[in-house]
């Protein structure tokens, strides 16, 4: 007798391999992506613009990093004694002005030259509800509690989302044409819109993604939303907000990925990867014993090994 519906997903047609560089977009379920790819010591730059959630804010994004944007104090507003860019998440905002410019503009460069060797691109839609700017009528990816009445709060259409990212996936093409692209719609639930008008929104944004990837044999779908929302579908699967799927909902999401985008060879690759992980994060009640000392000279030794195995982990943090 079945108690859930698991979803089984195929493997995709190409697969991601370990030397693959890969930089990833969107909400902050893109960082739980990121963070699991990190720790399996794959090349990954993450949300160079920080967490972004709507597909109007990630497309323009993407199209800042292609053209290497240089942002002067002009794109910047002073709020609450801070600097800010609608464009960027407030991780960026700073009271000096110069220094977020450092930062914004750093990150681009960063991000423009990343972009341009990338393997992949990892895109995760959160909410199709969309803030626009009553002045300028554009959409922003942050309102740094400025006012309510500065802005327009609603739904985009799914047309809204389609004929910006199809010309975007064109200049993508162009600038990087070996780029594969993953999009995906974060599970994260946006409570605050009320359950259907939530509904409303990702039914929204995975009409749109199934309509991007359809446009081309280089873009995939990974059903992360569906993962939690259908195949797991128990709130002891998310934290304590109802909102955020847990660390048992993660890893579950991360094994079907795995399933769906790496082959054997990469999988055992990664098994080593996640034993030297897991070594270097052991922590001593005594760092000065002699079993801690012999363990972290065998840590060095292997990761030696690895080194000599996987030439290219010179390149990372590893």
């Amino acid at each position: 007798m079945k108690f859930r519906t698991e979803i089984n997903i195929a493997r995709a047609d190409q697969t991601i391999q370990h030397i693959d560089p890969i930089i990833t977009l969107g909400s902050c379920f893109a960082e739980n992506i990121s963070k699991a790819l990190k720790e399996h010591y794959f090349h990954v730059l993450e949300n160079p613009f920080g967490v972004l959630y709507n597909p109007l804010s990630i497309e323009r994004a993407l199209r800042f990093i292609i053209e290497d944007k240089t942002f002067t104090q002009n794109d910047l507003i002073f709020h609450q004694q801070e600097w800010h860019s609608f464009w960027h998440h407030s991780s960026f905002s700073h009271h000096d002005a110069q220094v977020c410019l450092h930062n914004i503009n750093t990150a681009i460069q960063q991000a423009h030259h990343f972009l341009k060797k990338a393997r992949w691109l990892i895109v995760t839609f959160g909410t199709a509800f969309v803030y626009f700017l009553k002045k300028q009528k554009t959409a922003v990816a942050n309102c740094h509690k400025l006012p309510e009445t500065e802005f327009e709060r609603r739904l985009i259409s799914l047309a809204e989302i389609t004929e910006p990212w199809l010309r975007l996936l064109d200049l993508l093409r162009q600038f990087n044409p070996q780029l594969k692209i993953i999009f995906s719609v974060s599970p994260i639930r946006h409570l605050r819109d009320g359950l259907p008008e939530n509904q409303k929104s990702k039914a929204t944004l995975i009409l749109a993604t199934h309509q991007l990837v359809d446009s081309s044999a280089d873009y995939f779908y990974f059903p992360a939303y569906e993962i939690v929302l259908d195949d797991l579908r128990d709130y002891r699967f998310y934290e304590a907000d109802l909102t955020h799927p847990n660390q048992q909902a993660v890893a579950y999401i991360w094994g079907k990925f795995k399933a769906m985008f790496f082959d054997r060879t990469t999988q055992q690759i990664l098994k080593e990867m996640a034993d030297f992980y897991k070594r270097t994060t052991h922590r001593f009640r005594n760092s000065a014993s002699p079993s801690a000392k012999n363990f972290m000279t065998e840590t060095e030794a292997l990761r030696k090994m690895l080194l000599q195995k996987y030439p290219y982990l010179k390149q990372r943090d590893f």
